[in-house]
C-alpha cells in the first residue's frame, strides 16, 4: 500500500506542476465564463455608434412614421437615437437602388432599406448591407416596420392603432425552474447552456486525465522505464498508483471548475450549481474516470507509439462527444425513453447524467441504475486492463494482434 501511495504522490505532484496542466485548467473556466457572459452582452448591447439607414420609400407614406418609431424605441448608451434615416431621393431616370449601393460601397450609409409600392399588401421589403451578420439590428428594423404596417392597416380598417396595440400586446415569459428545494428564476439561454457547460467540464476532467494516464504508460513503455519500475513494484501497484494519482489530478481540476462556477453564479446572483449538483459531479467523475482510465491505460500498454494510440483514442473520443451532439434533445426531453437508454451506456452515462441532473432532479432509480452500470463496467474494465497491462507492458518488437488482445480479455 505504501508503494501505491508513493506512485500516486509522484504522479500527482509531477503532473500538477506541469505548465501545460495549468494552462489547460485555466482554459475551461474562461470558456465557461464566456458561455455565461457573452450571450447576455451580445443581446443586451445597444451599440456605441449611430447606424445610418438609407431608405427608399416607394409607398410615399411610411417614411415619417417608420423614422418616428425607430427614434422612439431604440437608443444608444448616451441616450441618442440609435438609427438615423436618410431618405434617398433621385433625379428622374436614375436608379435609387444603384445610388444606395454606391453609398453602401462608400460607407456613407450602414444599410439600405427599399419599401416597394405594394408593401402594405405584399408585406415584402428589401434590405441591403455590406455585412448582414448583425441579426439584432435587422430584427429591430423589421419590428419597427411591422409596427408601421399594423398602424396603417388598422387605420385603413377604421380602428384605433393604440387599441389594437393593447389587444395584441405580447406576453413576456419569466422562466422559473422549480424543484423540491427552491424556485430559481433564470433566462431561457442560461437554462439551455448550463447543462452543456456541466458536460464540457466533466468531459475535459475525465478525458484529459485519462489521456495523461495513457501517455504516461506509453512513455514508460517506450523508454523501457517500466522494466526498472516493475523490478520494485508489481504491475497492479503501478497501475493502481497511476490511476489514483491522475484521478486526484482530475479531481483537483474539477474542484477548481466548481469553485469558478460558484464564484460566477454568486457574481451574477443566480444559483448555477447547487450542493446536490456538486455531489453528482464528484460521483459521476469518480465512476466515469475509473471506467475510462482503465480503457486508456490498456491502449497505452498495447501500442508502442502515440500516433497509433491516438487513432484508437479518437474512436472513444467521438463516442464521448455524442452527449454534446444530442444536448438539444436531452435538454428538451430529459425523461424520454431514448435519453434513459443512452444514459445507461457506460461510455455515455457520466456525461448524460450530468446533463440530466443539471436540468433538474431525476428519479432516484435513474441515479441508482446508472451508478450500478458504471460500477460493474468499471470493475470489468479494470480487470481487463490489469490483464492487458501485465501481458503487453513487457512485450517488445511486436504489436499484439486483435486475436491476442481478445484472448487476454477472455483470460481476465
Amino acid at each position: 500500500m505504501y508503494k501505491v501511495f508513493l506512485i500516486t504522490r509522484w504522479e500527482y505532484l509531477t503532473r500538477i506542476r506541469s505548465k501545460w496542466f495549468l494552462i489547460s485548467t485555466l482554459i475551461i473556466p474562461l470558456v465557461m465564463i464566456a458561455f455565461i457572459f457573452l450571450p447576455t452582452m451580445v443581446f443586451q448591447d445597444s451599440g456605441a455608434e449611430m447606424k445610418i439607414i438609407g431608405l427608399i420609400d416607394n409607398t410615399g407614406i411610411l417614411q415619417d412614421e417608420f423614422e418616428a418609431i425607430l427614434t422612439q424605441s431604440y437608443h444608444l448608451e448616451n441616450g441618442q437615437p440609435k438609427y438615423q434615416i436618410i431618405p434617398l431621393r433621385v433625379r428622374s431616370g436614375e436608379d435609387p437602388i444603384s445610388l444606395g449601393r454606391e453609398m453602401l460601397d462608400s460607407l456613407e450609409i450602414d444599410a439600405l432599406m427599399v419599401l416597394p409600392v405594394d408593401l402594405i399588401d405584399s408585406s415584402r421589403a428589401e434590405y441591403y448591407a455590406n455585412f448582414i451578420g448583425n441579426y439584432r439590428e435587422q430584427n429591430e428594423l423589421i419590428l419597427a416596420l411591422n409596427t408601421v404596417l399594423m398602424n396603417v392597416r388598422t387605420r385603413a380598417a377604421g380602428l384605433d392603432p393604440e387599441l389594437v396595440k393593447n389587444i395584441t400586446k405580447q406576453v413576456n415569459l419569466n422562466i422559473i425552474e422549480t424543484d423540491r428545494r427552491t424556485d430559481q428564476q433564470t433566462g431561457e439561454i442560461m437554462s439551455y447552456l448550463l447543462p452543456i457547460i456541466f458536460v464540457m467540464m466533466l468531459y475535459f476532467a475525465i478525458v484529459m486525465s485519462s489521456q495523461v494516464l495513457m501517455r504516461s504508460v506509453l512513455e514508460e513503455r517506450t523508454n523501457r522505464l517500466v522494466e526498472i519500475i516493475l523490478s520494485s513494484v508489481s504491475s497492479t501497484q503501478l497501475m493502481s498508483g497511476k490511476i489514483l494519482g491522475l484521478g486526484l489530478l482530475g479531481l483537483t481540476q474539477l474542484t477548481f471548475y466548481i469553485i469558478c462556477g460558484l464564484a460566477v453564479s454568486s457574481y451574477r446572483g443566480i444559483n448555477i450549481i447547487s450542493t446536490l449538483n456538486v455531489l453528482y459531479f464528484f460521483l459521476y467523475f469518480g465512476l466515469g474516470y475509473l471506467f475510462f482510465s482503465a480503457i486508456y491505460a490498456s491502449i497505452g500498454a498495447i501500442f508502442s507509439s502515440e500516433q497509433d494510440a491516438q487513432q484508437a483514442v479518437s474512436i472513444i473520443s467521438i463516442i464521448s462527444v455524442l452527449p454534446l451532439l444530442l444536448s438539444s434533445y436531452v435538454v428538451a426531453h430529459p425523461d424520454s425513453i431514448p435519453t434513459i437508454i443512452l444514459s445507461h451506456i457506460p461510455f455515455l452515462s457520466p456525461f448524460f447524467m450530468i446533463m440530466i441532473t443539471g436540468i433538474g432532479a431525476p428519479p432516484f432509480w435513474h441515479i441508482i441504475t446508472t451508478c450500478i452500470v458504471l460500477i460493474i463496467s468499471a470493475i470489468l474494465a479494470m480487470l481487463i486492463a490489469g490483464k492487458i497491462f501485465r501481458t503487453a507492458i513487457l512485450m517488445t518488437g511486436k504489436r499484439p494482434t486483435l486475436p491476442e488482445i481478445l484472448q487476454w480479455i477472455k483470460s481476465a
